[in-house]
Parts: structure tokens; C-alpha cells; sequence
């Protein structure tokens, strides 16, 4: 605005000098007054026609500047008097409406792209600048369990203890992982990142691939073991039939030279009775019913482990002790299958610590849950993490079938669970 009272203080000294020389001529000379008249209304026409023609549409195009600096595209410019002006003011209006509708364009698609993101079923974390979180999508917090986002939000992953933060705090730009958890889930994660300000804005994809991956496994194993079983039960009956056969013959057969095959022959027979057992331990893996549930007494299962177990824990001179939630927990669960997994984690802890060591099995009511506790030699992390594949096993007379048969049941119960070994102290907790 200062620029209008310039110029109208300009105006009004040079109509005023104007009026006041032809006033002081006026009554010496009278042409001289009324040119000097002349002169100063020619200069106010003039200067009224400057104001419309520049100092207007400047003003005008100084407040649409404003608008631009306050970020309003929804105001436009009235036309002025001036055609020059008037392309400069439709060029400002064409660029504001350019403007309104790319924002109203961005506008839609940040919300179509956090709708996006917030529905996916992929874990989303974004990452600032700093490397610090800054968003987590709900599918996120679900898969890393993560029960409030403002107890990591402005952490760098590194900082934080949720689930997975050491496997994506080690993720660079372009890197595709699949983590592996013991028992539990697998998981794809991938770092990228979208371009921000004409920088790089990180970001992470965890993608949860657990049940089609167990899917596609239990059916390649299970093909497996039919096969393996149609095959080595035919070829067993045969060779055992025959095998029962050559022993009642030599049996009756007096030559010295034959009597010492015999005991040959009932190695061999008894064998094939061990590879069919063996066979059949495979095939109850795959033939795991579908539990039936019934209310179940949470310590009454714990306790009726206890008594199964305790008296190869008494052998070993291992303590088996329990700790007991009081009040008692009922749980919906089927009591023969839940029994048979505590055996076989129990089993585990006291062949894991051989002799001389302390099992403690614990209850809690909230949330109800099972832990089996043992002091043993400890898991090391890269056979921890090959744990409840199939067929894998540390033990040298092993099948590999004791943690499968334990995934499949937990999982069939819907029944989280996890293996940690840490400070001289292995864990196996089950969320029932």
C-alpha cells in the first residue's frame, strides 16, 4: 500500500503546484492562468489513467500474491481496465485454478494412498528422514506386536524391542528378507523407498507368510510320507513274511552251518518291524485329527504332566517343579493332544540337560498361558532357528517328528507360542 500513497502524493504536488502557479498568475496574466488550469486537469486525467493502468493491476497482482503465499487457490482476480494487465491477471487465475485442482489431485490421492495403506494386510513402516519411525499401519502393529505406536514413534528400529527390530534394523535400501521364528511365523520384509521432496523417504513391508508356506510344506511332506509308507509297508510284509518263513525252517533244520544264520534272521525281522513302527510314527504326524475341545482344568493338565514325567526326571537327577496359578484357569482345549505336546517339550528339556539340572513348569490366569523352564545347555541360535522344520532333529537316534507334531497341534488349537534361550535359561512358553 505504500506504493498507492506515493503516487497519489505525487499527484496531489503536481495538481497543486499546478492550481497554485496559475492562481498566482492569474490576475497579471489570465492566459498563463488558464493554461497553468489547463495543464493541471490534463495531469489529473493523467494521473487517474496511470492509477488504472499500472498502480491498480499492481496492487491487484500484489494481493494475488499474497493468496499465493497464504496457499488460498480458491480466490481469483477481477479484470482490470487494461488488456496487458488483464493476460497477466488470466495467466495468475489460469496457473491458481492449475494449482487448486493439483492439490485437490494430491489431496485425494494421500487419502486414497493412506486408506491404502491403513487396509492392507501387509505391515507398513515409515521412516523419516533420520531413520526414525514415524507411521505404522494397523496390519503393522498387529504383526510386530506392538500395543501402542507412541511408545516406538521417534525411535530408530535399532532403539526399539518389539518383535523383528533386529532383523529390519540390519535391513539396507533394496534388500528382500525372509525371517524365520522359530516355531512361530515367517515373515517377508522389504526396504524401498518413495521419493519426498526430492529426497529419499524410507520405508518397510513386512509381509506375514506363515500359513501358505506351512501350507505348501505340510503338503509336500505329507505326499511324502503316503508314498514312503505305501511303499516300505508293502515291501515290509513281503520281506518279513519271508523272512518268518526262512526262521521256522531253520528252526527245524539240524545242520550246525544254518543254526548260526538264525539269529541273523531275527535281527533282520525284528528290523522290519522297527522301520514299520518308524514308518508309522511319520504317518500319525500327518494324520493329527482336528482337536476336541472340552473345558480343561489348566493346572490339572500340568499336573497330570508332572506325574508322567517325573519319574525319568527322578532317573537323571533332574528337580521337576511346578508353579501353579492361583485362582485355576479353565481353558477350551483338547486335553489328550495339550498333554502329549507337554510330554514332549518336557521330554526334550530333561534329554537336553541329561543329568543333574532343574525343570520348573509355570502357569499364569492372565493371560492363562504355560511355560516349561529348564536349565540346560541352551539352543544356539542358528540350530534354534531350524527348529520345527520338518525332519530336523539334533539328536543322533532322532526322527525329527517330536516338534513337528508339536507345531501342528499348537496351531490347530490356534494357540500361540515361543522358544527362547538366553542367560542359562531355556523357554518354552505357550499362550493358551
Amino acid at each position: 500500500m505504500k506504493s498507492k500513497r506515493l503516487f497519489w502524493l505525487l499527484a496531489a504536488l503536481v495538481f497543486g503546484s499546478l492550481i497554485t502557479t496559475g492562481i498566482l498568475f492569474s490576475d497579471t496574466h489570465p492566459a498563463l492562468f488558464w493554461t497553468m488550469e489547463g495543464i493541471a486537469a490534463l495531469s489529473l486525467i493523467l494521473f487517474v489513467s496511470l492509477y488504472r493502468r499500472l498502480i491498480k493491476p499492481y496492487h491487484i497482482l500484489l494481493n494475488g500474491m499474497e493468496l499465493l503465499n497464504e496457499q488460498d487457490f480458491s480466490n481469483r482476480l477481477r479484470l482490470v481496465g487494461n488488456d496487458e494487465a488483464n493476460r497477466l491477471i488470466e495467466i495468475f487465475n489460469r496457473m491458481m485454478t492449475e494449482l487448486k485442482n493439483e492439490r485437490l489431485q494430491v489431496r485425494e490421492t494421500n487419502r486414497f494412498l493412506d486408506l491404502l495403506i491403513r487396509a492392507s494386510p501387509q505391515g507398513v513402516v515409515i521412516l523419516d528422514f533420520d531413520e526414525r519411525i514415524s507411521e505404522i499401519n494397523p496390519a503393522g502393529l498387529i504383526l510386530l506386536k506392538i500395543n501402542d505406536i507412541e511408545t516406538v514413534k521417534g525411535k530408530k528400529i535399532g532403539e526399539s524391542d518389539f518383535k523383528l527390530a533386529a532383523d529390519l534394523a540390519g535391513l539396507e535400501s533394496g534388500d528382500d528378507l525372509i525371517v524365520r521364528i522359530p516355531g512361530q511365523a515367517i515373515y517377508r520384509c522389504v526396504r524401498s523407498s518413495f521419493a519426498d521432496r526430492g529426497f529419499d523417504h524410507p520405508f518397510i513391508l513386512i509381509e506375514e507368510l506363515t500359513r501358505e508356506l506351512m501350507r505348501i510344506e505340510k503338503a509336500s511332506y505329507e505326499r511324502i510320507i503316503r508314498m514312503m509308507s505305501h511303499e516300505v509297508n508293502n515291501s515290509i510284509g513281503a520281506i518279513g513274511a519271508t523272512l518268518n518263513v526262512v526262521s521256522d525252517i531253520l528252526r527245524q533244520t539240524q545242520d550246525s552251518d544254518w543254526q548260526d544264520v538264525l539269529p541273523a534272521v531275527s535281527a533282520s525281522f525284528e528290523r522290519c518291524g522297527n522301520l514299520a513302527r518308524f514308518t508309522s510314527k511319520l504317518a500319525d504326524v500327518v494324520r493329527i485329527p482336528e482337536p476336541v475341545r472340552a473345558d480343561l482344568s489348566l493346572n490339572e493338565l500340568v499336573r497330570s504332566v508332572n506325574a508322567l514325567t517325573r519319574i525319568e526326571c527322578r532317573k537323571r537327577n533332574i528337580s521337576l517343579s511346578l508353579s501353579l496359578a492361583d485362582p485355576d484357569t479353565i481353558i477350551r482345549a483338547d486335553g489328550i493332544q495339550l498333554e502329549q505336546v507337554l510330554v514332549n517339550i518336557v521330554k526334550n528339556a530333561y534329554e537336553a540337560i541329561g543329568h543333574d539340572g532343574r525343570i520348573r513348569i509355570v502357569t499364569t490366569a492372565d493371560p492363562p498361558s504355560v511355560t516349561v523352564e529348564d536349565n540346560g545347555p541352551g539352543i544356539p541360535e542358528e540350530i534354534r532357528k531350524q527348529l520345527f522344520t520338518p525332519f530336523f532333529t539334533t539328536k543322533p537316534s532322532g526322527q525329527g517328528i517330536g516338534l513337528m507334531f508339536v507345531r501342528e497341534v499348537l496351531n490347530n488349537h490356534r494357540m500361540a507360542f515361543s522358544l527362547t534361550s538366553q542367560n542359562g535359561c531355556t523357554r518354552f512358553e505357550i499362550s493358551v
